[in-house]
């Protein structure tokens, strides 16, 4: 978990619950029992889907972005919400493209970047690795 970051979603109107134990139940609680609509899982790993699908509401969804470590999450009729869907995407369609285009030329989105210098490259990837991104980093040519 990441606090800073977590932060910075509350500042964007987001409303936040920390990992671990009794996560679901407080996302239960502040829906008033019902789940949410949507879920993103951004790490695409077995405990991140099985929290998300806990938290999900009846005829919610659930998509998938992050590929993680590929491992499993166990799926059972019972312990899923009716009819909600667990969907994955490593990208979306071309209609979906023109509307976060769209969105960013209206202001709606507006993206977190570090960039760095080409000769940083490794310095940007460490910083990945260390989950010292918020956002995105890009790495960049030398201006000519």
């Amino acid at each position: 978990m990441k606090e800073d970051a977590m932060a910075q979603a509350e500042e964007l109107g987001a409303i936040t619950v920390p990992g671990g134990e009794g996560q679901v139940e407080r996302i239960r609680e502040i829906t008033g029992g019902k789940g949410v609509n949507a879920a993103f899982d951004f790490v695409g790993v077995g405990a991140t889907v099985t929290t998300a699908m806990r938290s999900v509401a009846r005829q919610g969804r659930v998509t998938i972005v992050g590929i993680g470590n590929l491992s499993p999450y166990e799926w059972a009729f019972l312990s899923t919400p009716y009819e909600a869907e667990l969907v994955n995407t490593y990208w979306g369609t071309v209609e979906e493209l023109h509307e976060v285009v769209d969105m960013y030329k209206a202001g709606q989105i507006v993206p977190q970047v570090t960039t760095y210098p080409l000769d940083r490259a490794l310095e940007a990837y460490q910083a990945l690795v260390d989950g010292e991104i918020s956002g995105r980093a890009v790495v960049v040519p030398h201006p000519a």
